[in-house]
C-alpha cells in the first residue's frame, strides 16, 4: 500500500473522529460477531470505509469489509428516514378522479396524504405520517369487485 502522508494523516484523523463504539463496531464487523443497533455509527463506519478503499485501491479485504457494511447499512437503513422519489396518479375504478400515491426510495407505496399537497417529493417518510406502504399503487376496488 503506498499512500502520501497527507493521505495517511486525513484517514487517522477519520479514524479517531469515528470515536471509541465506531472503532469498536469495526473490529466486531471484522471478527463477524455484531449486533447493529446505531444506524449513524455504522454510516460513519462506511463512510471511513469508502475513504480507506479509495486509498488503498485494490486491497480485497477493505473492498469485501465495505460491501459488507454497505449491506448492513442498507438492511438496517430506518423507515422513517427514507426520501419520497416519486408520485403517480391511479385512477380509482367506478369514479371519474384518480388517487395521488407517493414512493419511497426502497419502492413502497402508499396513497398521499393530502392531494391537495400535491408534491411529497424529497420528503422524509416520518413528515407524511403514518401510511400502510404496498409494493406497487392498487387501484382502489370501490365498487367492490
Amino acid at each position: 500500500m503506498n499512500i502520501t502522508t497527507d493521505e495517511f494523516l486525513s484517514l487517522a484523523k477519520k479514524y479517531q473522529a469515528l470515536g471509541s463504539s465506531t472503532q469498536r463496531l469495526l473490529e466486531d464487523v471484522r471478527r463477524g460477531s455484531f449486533k447493529v443497533q446505531d444506524g449513524v455509527r455504522l454510516r460513519q463506519l462506511y463512510e471511513f470505509l469508502l475513504d480507506l478503499q479509495f486509498v488503498q485501491g485494490d486491497f480485497s479485504d477493505v473492498h469485501e469489509m465495505t460491501a459488507a457494511v454497505g449491506r448492513m447499512l442498507a438492511e438496517h437503513q430506518d423507515e422513517e428516514e427514507e426520501k419520497i422519489v416519486a408520485e403517480r396518479w391511479v385512477p380509482e375504478k367506478g369514479f371519474p378522479g384518480a388517487t395521488l400515491w407517493v414512493q419511497r426510495e426502497d419502492e413502497k407505496w402508499t396513497i398521499a396524504p393530502s392531494p391537495k399537497e400535491g408534491a411529497c417529493i424529497g420528503k422524509c417518510v416520518k413528515d407524511i405520517g403514518s401510511a400502510k406502504w404496498f409494493d406497487k399503487p392498487l387501484p382502489l376496488l370501490v365498487d367492490g369487485h
